[in-house]
């Protein structure tokens, strides 16, 4: 056990506040995308907190996810934070992430509350949407090994799965024969599935016949449609025409038979990992405190669930730290705003960030009442 483990172990027992499913009403079932691709190195490090002086990290440091130790901190910090759900990042069969779910991650889910959905990685699967020959395999490997998991989440009875980019498939020219190849080889394997496809994103066309191939839509991207890239703090009245566009989405997803699932995301900031982004801050505006985008961001987003999507809601993410969207616990430290770059600033982009604790866990139930 590592030193962080450690430290958790004696700050947190594992069943200590842990939200039971028949002691709460399940009004918004809660998703957060999970990425089991942390082992030796941390998946690279290369996230923001690692460089800021003094370093942040994760609350049980730096992990490996196949840890049996890891795995079971996230699922009892995600029953009490009413996690109801991970969206688990999938690069194929034979991946390290699939090896991670098949023998770490699925097993340890099996007697949690916990459930999974496969959250199916396009681009690298489709070879950037040029080819769709993988899927019919892939799809087989998923029925036979994840659909019928009884810890994976089931809409109307069918597995869930999430179809990331799916807004770049239709701009390829892609996605209903993606979609159609999905389905008909789920169906081969005698799998039913519910595809919810990520793309929500930009200005709604008028119309969207293409999105009859879907079950739902959602939005991953959040960020984008947020700060809109060009603001460091969202404000109000961006994350008002942020939701503005959303409903639209909704609206139009209604007009073809499908359902919408809203998203949200504590913040952004990929320049440990790449250039070219400016920062989100986690605070909705300069006065405003850390946490308040997020916060923002459920108040509005839980009454734009469908009953039809099981009200379903999907955070971004709950352990994605190369882009600093992660929701999972930091080791609590003060504000810092400087970085080890020779401006001393080029990663923070002069913003404040606080190793938050449990903050953001603690906030998803305030806001949806679990």
């Amino acid at each position: 056990m590592n030193h962080g483990l450690r430290a958790v172990a004696a700050l947190l027992p594992l069943t200590a506040g842990c939200a039971h499913a028949e002691d709460r009403t399940p009004d918004h079932l809660v998703a957060a995308y999970y990425y089991p691709w942390h082992g030796a190195g941390f998946h690279g490090g290369q996230y923001l907190r690692e460089r800021l002086t003094p370093p942040q990290g994760p609350l049980i440091g730096e992990y490996d996810d196949s840890s049996p130790e890891v795995i079971a901190h996230q699922i009892a910090w995600s029953e009490r934070a009413g996690v109801d759900v991970w969206a688990v990042s999938w690069w194929g069969a034979g991946s390290r992430e699939d090896r991670t779910l098949l023998q770490s991650t699925l097993p340890a889910l099996a007697s949690r509350e916990v459930r999974f959905a496969i959250h199916f990685e396009t681009e690298g699967l489709t070879h950037g949407f040029t080819r769709l020959g993988a899927i019919p395999h892939e799809m087989r490997h998923l029925a036979m090994n994840y659909f019928g998991h009884p810890r994976c989440l089931r809409i109307g009875g069918r597995p869930v799965l999430i179809v990331y980019l799916a807004r770049a498939a239709q701009a390829h020219g892609m996605l209903e024969p993606m979609i159609a190849s999905m389905r008909a080889a789920a169906r081969e394997s005698g799998t039913d599935v519910f595809l919810v496809g990520d793309c929500a994103f930009g200005p709604p066309p008028a119309e969207a016949p293409w999105m009859s191939c879907l079950d739902a839509i959602t939005n991953y991207d959040v960020y984008a449609r947020t700060g809109e890239g060009v603001r460091l703090w969202a404000t109000a009245e961006g994350l008002d025409r942020m939701f503005a566009e959303q409903r639209a989405w909704r609206a139009l997803a209604h007009r073809h038979g499908v359902a919408f699932v809203p998203a949200v995301t504590p913040g952004f900031n990929d320049r440990g990992v790449r250039e070219g982004h400016l920062p989100l801050s986690r605070s909705l505006s300069r006065e405003a405190e850390e946490g308040s985008l997020f916060r923002a961001m459920l108040r509005g987003a839980r009454e734009l669930t469908d009953a039809s999507a099981a009200h379903l809601l999907l955070i971004t993410s709950w352990n994605e730290w190369h882009e600093d969207t992660q929701i999972e616990p930091v080791a609590p430290a003060p504000p810092a705003n400087r970085d080890d770059s020779p401006s001393g600033t080029a990663l923070t982009g002069g913003l404040a960030y606080p190793g938050y604790g449990m903050l953001y866990l603690d906030m998803i139930p305030e806001e949806l009442g679990r």
